[in-house]
This record gives structure tokens, sequence and C-alpha cells, in this order.
């Protein structure tokens, strides 16, 4: 049986993003981020400079990679792809889809549509949200640089 679930929301909690009982915490540059729920923590992170690709991992062996090229979920089922864009993202498999929905303005929610059974939602959720948000603050500090390399205000 496929489930459908909607509106649900990650939400800005006491400086972290909060999904359910589980919580992502990351620094403001968005290159390292620790996801708990209860007592179980992972860590977060890209897997290359331009934070395409990103793992959680408890210990040495991934539970969660997203990469455009070749994604793992944990449970069972076929071959995961991982679409990120610009304001979203989408995680699919054997017919489940994850869909976020990244607002525009920093503080604002982000919405989760689920369709289908996950295991470890919370910790697939946070993963997904991290990729995202990784990437736009990625982007965000490299249009920072240049222009600050670049502009030097008003001659004259």
């Amino acid at each position: 049986m496929t489930q459908q679930m909607s509106g649900m929301f990650v939400q800005h909690r006491q400086g972290s993003l909060a999904f359910g009982a589980a919580t992502l915490r990351t620094g403001w540059t968005w290159r390292r981020a620790e996801i708990r729920i209860g007592e179980r923590v992972w860590t977060v992170g890209p897997t290359d400079r331009h934070r395409i690709g990103v793992t959680a991992h408890a210990g040495d062996s991934p539970a969660v990679r997203l990469h455009p090229q070749q994604s793992h979920v944990p449970g069972p089922g076929g071959p995961v792809r991982w679409h990120p864009g610009h304001r979203g993202g989408e995680l699919t498999r054997d017919g489940c889809r994850i869909r976020l929905r990244i607002p525009a303005r920093p503080r604002g929610a982000i919405h989760v549509d689920v369709t289908g059974d996950w295991p470890d939602l919370d910790l697939v959720v946070l993963t997904a949200v991290f990729a995202l948000m990784s990437r736009r603050r990625h982007r965000t500090l490299r249009i920072v640089a240049i222009v600050g390399a670049t502009g030097h205000g008003p001659v004259g």
C-alpha cells in the first residue's frame, strides 16, 4: 500500500532545522552538519568541492548518499534517483517519492511531500535538506566573493 503524506515541513527551531523528532545543526557556511535522532548522530558533508553530492554517515560507512549519478538510502528497493534543483529537489525509488520545496526567504519552512514508504524518513529528508541548502549557501558565498573581488564601489 502506498501512502501519500503532504503538508509536512522542516522548521527552524532553536538554531537547528527540525523534522519530526530529528534535528539538523550546521554552521553558517553549511560545509558540515550533524543530524540527531534521539541518541543517534550522523555527520553530514559534501562529497566534492562543488557540493553536488552529500553523505550522512555514522562511523565509517555512509547511511545516506545523495548524488545525481549515484544515490543510496536505507531500506530495500531498486535504484534511488536524486534530482536537485534551484528551489527544491526530488528523491525517487520504486514509485515512491520525496519532494522538497525550499522557500525564497532564508528562514521560511521547507515543504516536504512524501509518497510511499521510506525507512529512516527523518534521516533521508534532513540529508536532502542539507544537500539543497549547502548548494544554495555555496552559490551565495561564491557570488559574494566575485562581487567583492570585482566591485570597488563608485569611481569618481
